[in-house]
């Protein structure tokens, strides 16, 4: 019997939120396939924002679970797990988009990346990373300003959950104080470059997923209230929806906030409701949800060479055309995830396990093995 930790439905958001983003991004770059350039949509930004919910969560999770079995939290083995899981593909992707542009060309900006600083360069020095002099060769880098967000949140975060002695009140004041702060600095005219920081570093975000976590580990009746309410779960799902068509919008301040609660009303929906609306317990999300990380970081050096094949035929019809573009280029992404997966990241996954103190399960079939 495994003592693997899995909690259901997790790989299929995490699916959602990496196919989200890629499909986004292929909206965002038909001029490769000499079409019209269309927007990037909001899919893009908003399942980050998943992402970094669903992330605040489970490693608050484990953390909490990590205190529950050994009375403490190893922080060396925390960073040695965030490492062997993140920097591999993170430095094995910059060195590909840097072989591919060539050495010659690569400006001294590329330092906010190679010290996993890139979200402070998008916000100080242009939305889009200028690292290269091709802006086609710079996309292929823009989106790594969430994974510095994420791994600048868990330098810290270890030693808050450690050391906290008021954590629950913590995990409720804090995105508080940043809403709060955000609003301060757009109500005050702060510089563009000051409110693209906090936009993008979205730690409010990341400590909501936290705080759910906190909740569910102590089976707080929250968490039952919210899955007994049939309703939340379809609000959630029809925000989801609304979402998926670039039509949400509240306030754009607290817009990743609200979605950061709508993903743990799913996230509690998932792990908690065996009567749920929608499962994403499935063997296509499970996989899809395992190799997630590299659909995020391979999707636009994807998109990008697969535009040499795609036109390589002719079609007039635009709207055949983008039809083909999606059939081909999704596809073509996992598989390059799956064997970024299976041949690479597993190698480094199986030394991650040396520093693991609580295991948790990539897929249910783990889980019992």
């Amino acid at each position: 019997m495994s003592d693997k930790i899995y909690l259901p439905g997790l790989n299929g958001i995490r699916a959602i939120a990496a196919l989200s983003v890629a499909f986004s991004h292929i909206n965002n770059r038909l001029d490769y396939y000499n079409l019209p350039k269309s927007e990037l949509l909001d899919l893009a930004n908003f399942g980050v924002t998943i992402f970094f919910t669903l992330s605040g969560f489970l490693i608050t999770y484990l953390l909490l679970k990590e205190i529950e079995k050994t009375g403490s939290i190893d922080v060396k083995k925390f960073y040695m797990r965030r490492v062997l899981r993140i920097w591999p593909l993170y430095y094995l992707y910059l060195f590909i988009v840097i072989c591919i542009t060539g050495i010659e060309n690569v400006q001294w900006p590329i330092l906010f990346y190679l010290f996993i600083l890139p979200n402070f360069k998008n916000s100080f020095n242009g939305v889009i990373a200028t690292i290269v002099g091709s802006r086609t060769l710079v996309f292929m880098v823009g989106h790594y300003w969430s994974l510095g967000v994420e791994e600048q949140f868990y330098a810290f975060w270890p030693w808050i959950v450690k050391k906290s002695k008021l954590f629950y009140k913590f995990l409720i004041y804090f995105p508080i104080a940043y809403v709060v702060l955000k609003v301060a600095l757009k109500l005050g005219h702060a510089p563009n470059g000051l409110l693209t920081f906090f936009h993008y570093t979205r730690f409010g975000c990341l400590t909501i997923g936290a705080l759910g976590a906190y909740l569910y580990y102590n089976n707080s009746p929250k968490v039952q209230w919210v899955i007994s309410k049939a309703w939340l779960e379809v609000l959630a799902w029809i925000m989801l929806l609304i979402i998926g068509f670039n039509k949400f919008h509240l306030a754009s301040v607290i817009d990743h906030e609200i979605i950061s609660v709508v993903t743990l009303i799913i996230i509690f929906n998932q792990i908690g409701n065996p009567k749920r609306l929608i499962s994403l317990e499935n063997k296509l999300f499970d996989y899809l949800g395992k190799i997630s990380f590299g659909l995020y970081v391979y999707n636009p050096l994807v998109i990008y060479g697969m535009s040499f094949l795609v036109n390589q035929f002719v079609i007039e019809n635009q709207i055949l055309k983008q039809v083909l573009i999606y059939t081909a280029v999704v596809p073509a992404i996992v598989l390059v995830a799956h064997i970024s997966y299976n041949y690479y990241e597993k190698r480094f996954l199986k030394l991650k396990f040396n520093y693991t103190t609580v295991h948790s399960a990539a897929s249910k079939s783990e889980s019992q093995s």
